[in-house]
């Protein structure tokens, strides 16, 4: 049954299930939102209640953004009297089974939360950070970090990091420093808990090549009605392990923007393919924790103008559109339920393949020859124009070439066969039997010239097939 409403079943064991979830569901990457998901499907209740509670009378800690398009929000709290220790077993359990490596009951506190709530935390042992302070900003010229994993890493000023009085202490939303991880001797911790921006990570996870399961969440996005109840959740959890919240700031805009579409009845069932009665769309939508407010023309009969203004819940970052809410209306109803349906409306014309079986047939032909099939750039590099001396006045020159190297559209095959000719014989190879089928260009006939040199908007190069063949 999951399998048909989007949550995939990879394996099941006696002590886990492992889900395969759809890339754009940033919200399944975490126990709270699979959970959501499967009481949606199965019409079970949820045990746990959104809520957070941050005591903000507290004194501050020093948090600081450079550039807000870097991190909307940045808390920080700090927690004094912890004692570091290894987690009990069934910590290191339950970690094992997510994937996960138990550090200590410290670490581990961060990473249950990012499991339970998705939003990575990060603790810094207070006493490394230089004026305990946490600043947002791009990194340095020249800057360098020692990541959690023994690998010095050579920052770019692309890079977001978290950063004390001195030297970056984080590479943002991916990786924490090894000068200020949490040790034995490590009593007081600032917790972090950020937003920062998802492009802007995932190109430095790329760069780095280093793809972490803080990574994969920032670069889904997060928001910031979620990244408030983990704090709270995760500063709880320290004061059982006997800590205590001495400090806190919250910095930045901490609600998210409330959001809604129109959604009309005479489009679901136009989509769909079936009639879906009103009060499946409202209670599809509704179990998935949407809000809709009927509107339209008549919003108390079945017949057409109804319409729902549709309100999201704060974790559904992937609706944007009519056609998003429609999705979800059909995979809660079943789409093995809605009955296949002959296409209605007038086929289109048979297009005459005449030169395309032609030229199917021919390249048979030269395979069973013994020739091998080789496909070209459609233009010539600067390279071969040099080296044969071709003549550019004669070539159709691109208006926006990509590179240099992509100026001119080839007029013949052969100039590029000779090149990887040229190619194999370097490789060593000296039976040689090659050949290309492929359009080539030139000049429209009596084309006029517009200012710029080119022809005129319009008026579009000769295209036709030519046959090359290269043997050594």
């Amino acid at each position: 049954m999951l399998s048909l409403r989007a949550v995939g079943v990879k394996e099941i064991t006696p002590d886990y299930i492992e889900l395969d979830l759809t890339y754009n569901r940033g919200d399944l990457l975490s126990l709270r939102g699979v959970a959501r998901e499967i009481a949606a499907i199965t019409g079970s209740t949820l045990k746990f209640q959104d809520s957070s509670q941050l005591d903000t009378k507290l004194p501050k800690t020093t948090v600081k953004i450079e550039d807000e398009t870097l991190s909307e929000v940045q808390c920080s709290a700090k927690i004094e009297g912890l004692k570091v220790e290894p987690s009990p077993e069934e910590w290191i359990k339950k970690l094992s089974d997510c994937g996960m490596r138990s550090v200590n009951n410290i670490v581990d506190v961060t990473n249950f939360i990012m499991l339970e709530f998705g939003q990575p935390l990060h603790g810094f042992d207070a006493e490394a950070l230089k004026d305990e302070t946490i600043i947002v900003r791009n990194a340095r010229e020249g800057e360098q970090l020692a990541t959690l994993d023994g690998k010095l890493r050579k920052l770019s000023t692309q890079d977001i990091v978290l950063a004390d009085t001195e030297k970056p202490l984080d590479v943002a939303g991916i990786m924490g420093s090894k000068d200020t991880e949490v040790t034995d001797s490590t009593t007081e911790i600032l917790l972090s808990a950020s937003m920062f921006n998802p492009v802007m990570v995932r190109r430095t996870a790329n760069r780095l090549g280093l793809h972490s399961e803080a990574s994969k969440r920032f670069q889904h996005g997060l928001t910031k009605t979620n990244l408030r109840q983990a704090l709270s959740a995760a500063i709880k959890m320290y004061e059982e392990l006997g800590g205590k919240l001495t400090a806190i700031t919250l910095t930045g805009d901490l609600d998210d923007k409330p959001k809604t579409i129109t959604l009309n009845q005479e489009k679901v069932n136009s989509l769909i393919g079936i009639n879906v009665p009103p009060e499946q769309v409202e209670k599809s939508l509704q179990s998935l924790g949407f809000h809709l407010k009927r509107t339209g023309v008549n919003v108390n009969h079945l017949e057409g103008g109804l319409a729902w203004h549709v309100s999201f819940p704060y974790w559904r970052l992937d609706i944007n559109i009519e056609e998003d809410l429609i999705e979800e209306v059909a995979r809660m109803y079943g789409y093995e339920k809605i009955p296949p349906q002959a296409l209605r409306g007038k086929l289109p014309e048979k297009l005459d393949q005449t030169l395309q079986q032609f030229i199917y047939d021919l390249k048979v032909a030269l395979k069973d020859a013994g020739l091998t099939e080789v496909q070209t750039y459609s233009f010539y590099s600067s390279k071969v124009i040099n080296n044969l001396q071709l003549p550019v006045n004669k070539l159709v020159k691109i208006a926006n070439p990509i590179s240099s190297e992509t100026r001119y559209l080839r007029n013949n095959l052969w100039p590029n066969l000779i090149e990887v000719v040229g190619k194999n014989l370097k490789q060593g190879f000296k039976d040689i039997a090659i050949f290309e089928i492929g359009k080539v260009y030139s000049p429209a006939r009596n084309a006029s010239t517009s200012v710029a040199g080119g022809p005129k908007k319009g008026e579009l190069p000769n295209e036709n097939y030519h046959l090359a063949i290269a043997l050594k």
